[in-house]
């Protein structure tokens, strides 16, 4: 691989060991192959001495692990070189990549070559990786929800060393592998989503068509006790206009100022923001007790339609209902610039989060989402260059567990969070995310000082709290950190006796 791609212990250590976690792992070495063939290599010489492969895309798994392995002594393959976009069908709509293929790299390479496509993004940045983000089940609010419903195809290098390749190329039909996901027979492309049966090289992924029209919305509501209902008018909001609404993110206050306002420093370690402040804040950002957002996707006439049924569902309960496309802001920020004093107000600060969203849920990648880990931390984050949450020393663990649309189950859980997060010294900072009309994934980013050690054995311990007492509730992680993945394998069970036999 040549000597700029292989690590000994001591260099990978330096390489990958940072952390949002404060994650701390033995690593035993690390390669960076440019090619399937450079993989297969590695894996024949890992298994003739039984040395334990991690593989990582671009190891920007923030908040989950980083590019840390989940045990100690492991090589860590790093992907992040194999950055081709292999093929792209502008008539069928799909892309095929790499591991090391980023939002933005998609984003710069359609610009020229398919402007009419959407990127799956999601609120990691540019600079992480479509395979390993859809491999993790991520998912984005752009029509495409869920990233691993969108994989086609993939190639994988396995144990042995030989090559997976979804069944019907098997066959000699490789175009209509790219657009079939179940191929015939078992769904095996399925075991390498968060599973360690191979080395994915390869991905065919389905890209949303550019709608002629994208409007974001946005609405808020006063009062918490109106959370049940409010559940119920999205959830109606995802029946009437299947297909045409994305997914649709309903944030707490506290998690809204996350994204407004600076930490305040009279808060001490081991605090929260007290009641009083957020309240006062929340008057200053005009941030509600819970926030809404999301987008319409279609035709105008489609989009007429559309918010016809949003405005129906969701008023009147919901207030500051707001429908806002690119044209609508680029006028709204013309008149602002004629207004004195307005660039330095908190409402262009309003104005920029709006654009920075609607490029999000126009398939654009985006930092927007990032700035939230460092929220907590003791050093402001850099005002240049990409931001780099590990690195940077963030402190920032993800509880992302799944909600079951019912209002009585959504309220259970926010009360769980709440308290436990209160409990611990950790803001309680909520989201829920429509990933059908039947069910929410939630994120609570823990958030902590990535130099303060007790902090983060606070956070830890929110984490195991909020995981037990979450589990006897119903509400289970669709997704593990790297030292989490104990508290999820029950090996008396069928499910974990049948994967151990792969």
């Amino acid at each position: 691989m040549g000597s700029d791609a292989v690590f000994a212990s001591e260099q990978a250590t330096t390489r990958y060991a940072a952390c949002t976690m404060g994650t701390r792992r033995r690593f035993a070495g690390a390669l960076i192959p440019i090619d399937t063939p450079a993989v297969q290599r590695a894996v024949a010489i890992a298994k003739q001495y039984r040395i334990p492969l991690y593989p990582i895309s671009t190891g920007h798994n923030w908040g989950y692990g980083s590019a840390n392995p989940a045990q100690d002594d492991c090589v860590v393959v790093d992907l992040s070189r194999m950055n081709r976009i292999i093929e792209f069908d502008k008539d069928l709509g799909v892309a095929t990549l790499e591991p090391g293929v980023t939002q933005r790299v998609l984003r710069e390479y359609l610009d020229i070559y398919g402007p009419d496509f959407l990127v799956p993004v999601h609120g990691g940045g540019p600079n992480c990786s479509l395979v390993g983000n859809a491999l993790e089940r991520g998912y984005g609010i752009t029509p495409y929800t869920d990233h691993f419903s969108a994989v086609m195809a993939l190639e994988a290098v396995l144990a042995n060393g030989e090559i997976y390749r979804s069944p019907i190329a098997t066959l000699g039909g490789n175009l209509a592998n790219q657009v079939f996901k179940w191929g015939f027979g078992p769904y095996l492309d399925g075991i390498f989503s968060q599973g360690s049966f191979g080395i994915v090289t390869r991905m065919t992924l389905a890209l949303a068509p550019r709608p002629e029209l994208t409007v974001a919305f946005f609405f808020g509501i006063q009062r918490d006790e109106d959370l049940e209902e409010i559940s119920v008018r999205i959830q109606n909001v995802l029946r009437r206009a299947s297909g045409v609404v994305g997914a649709i993110n309903l944030m707490n206050q506290r998690r809204v100022l996350s994204m407004m306002s600076p930490y305040p420093l009279n808060v001490r370690s081991g605090e929260i923001i007290s009641d009083s402040e957020v309240a006062r804040l929340g008057r200053e950002y005009q941030a509600l007790a819970w926030t809404g957002a999301g987008a319409v996707y279609g035709s105008r006439r489609v989009v007429a339609a559309a918010i016809s049924e949003i405005k129906s569902a969701l008023r009147p309960l919901a207030k500051r209902l707001l429908f806002i496309s690119q044209p609508r802001l680029k006028v709204a920020k013309s008149i602002s610039r004629m207004i004195p004093g307005f660039t330095s107000s908190k409402y262009a600060n309003v104005l920029e989060t709006f654009e920075k969203t609607i490029r999000l849920l126009e398939g654009s990648p985006s930092e927007i989402a990032l700035p939230l880990a460092y929220w907590r931390n003791s050093t402001p984050r850099p005002q240049t260059g990409d931001l780099d949450p590990a690195n940077d020393r963030c402190g920032l663990i993800w509880y992302a567990p799944l909600v079951p649309m019912k209002p009585r189950l959504v309220r259970t859980y926010v009360s769980l969070v709440d308290r436990i997060c209160r409990h611990h010294g950790i803001e309680p900072l909520i989201t829920l995310t429509t990933l059908s009309d039947r069910c929410f994934d939630s994120t609570v980013p823990l958030l902590f000082a990535g130099d303060d050690p007790r902090q983060e054995e606070c956070a830890r311990a929110c984490y195991d709290e909020l995981f037990s007492a979450g589990r006897n509730e119903g509400f289970v992680p669709y997704r593990a950190n790297v030292d989490a993945m104990p508290k999820f394998i029950q090996s008396d069970s069928e499910y974990w006796r049948m994967v151990s036999a792969f």
